[in-house]
């Protein structure tokens, strides 16, 4: 019984206490391939580039840690289009070296959930580290970014599914 209790008492400190990370990672072939692991910090950037897949011009989201969740600070885009920020309620608008921006969005993202896709040559920025994901990963690739514990990780990859 005090092998149970002892083992709970583990459990329970790596869920509660164990140290907060941000994990980029990418589920290839049904299997979660850890890309990156940084410490979670408020205020991390990330930037998400990418070609429109209808406008077929280039998209720049830029994000920050603040916590608890990325936050959504600024779109930059080259045409108007489907599925692109417009409205006042969107943010404040301006035109910026040939690009359309919204700043002041602080759109709270959870999770960050990217698929790789014909012709977007999406790449991330995080930590100041850019990563070519079309270079990497084939068409179709879901790709993650999402804070949490190690242990939690380890759980989420072992269940298939997040906690």
């Amino acid at each position: 019984m005090k092998n149970y209790l002892a083992a709970a008492i583990i459990l329970a400190f790596f869920f509660v206490i164990g140290s907060e990370k941000i994990f980029v990672t990418a589920e290839v072939n049904g299997e979660e391939q850890i890309i990156k692991t940084l410490e979670e910090r408020r205020g991390l950037q990330l930037e998400i580039n990418f070609i429109h897949s209808v406008q077929k011009t280039q998209v720049i989201e830029e994000l920050e840690f603040d916590g608890d969740d990325f936050v959504l600070r600024r779109t930059k885009y080259k045409s108007q289009g489907v599925g692109l920020p417009f409205l006042e309620s969107d943010g404040t608008f301006r035109e910026e070296d040939g690009y359309f921006v919204m700043d002041d969005m602080n759109r709270p993202v959870k999770n960050l959930a990217l698929r790789t896709g014909v012709g977007t040559n999406m790449t991330i920025k995080i930590d100041g580290e850019e990563i070519k994901l079309y270079e990497i990963f084939p068409v179709g690739t879901k790709i993650e970014i999402r804070p949490m514990s190690p242990f939690k990780n380890f759980l989420s990859s072992v269940f298939g599914r997040n906690f």
